[in-house]
């Protein structure tokens, strides 16, 4: 957790632009960067919930019965500490499309012939003062895609009844 913890010192997207920069551009060096970037938090967030669900009577009347260490995680921890991890994970999906989307604006993501919302807006952007709603329509999709995804986060939530 310490070196979960020296990620934390920088911020997500100064983290992101760093590593696709050192990186270079590309599809796949962006996932990288984003997977990289989102592992912290996900991380701390399965810590927690594994430490918390740890303390929790039904594991200690597993262990009193006689059940073994894997059939404990198997049976009684996986199946708490994965709904947490889903539904956190979910919220995290809203923001690595706007950091994509960000990265391929500055371009550090997606290559010309790759279609990318951020790499549209960039080529897009001398055009704003000519026809604005052009250049709008991919800050629009990309604003949509996120709030969706965050939509769909809180029913994954209210769905799985998880508290964090």
């Amino acid at each position: 957790m310490r070196i979960m913890d020296i990620f934390y010192a920088f911020p997500s997207v100064l983290l992101a632009i760093a590593i696709s920069g050192a990186l270079g551009a590309g599809v796949g060096n962006t996932i990288i960067a984003l997977s990289i970037v989102f592992t912290p938090p996900i991380t701390r967030i399965a810590e927690s919930v594994t430490t918390q669900v740890r303390g929790w009577e039904f594991m200690e009347a597993a262990r009193a019965s006689g059940a073994g260490t894997v059939a404990i995680i198997r049976h009684h921890m996986i199946a708490n500490v994965l709904a947490p991890i889903f539904v956190y994970a979910s919220t995290l999906v809203s923001v690595s499309v706007i950091l994509a989307s960000g990265l391929s604006f500055l371009g550090l993501g997606a290559s010309p012939p790759h279609p990318e919302w951020g790499l549209m807006l960039n080529t897009l952007r001398q055009s704003i003062y000519v026809n604005t709603w052009v250049p709008i329509l991919p800050g629009v999709m990309i604003f949509l895609t996120s709030m969706a995804f965050n939509l769909l986060s809180d029913g994954l939530r209210d769905a799985m009844d998880v508290r964090l």
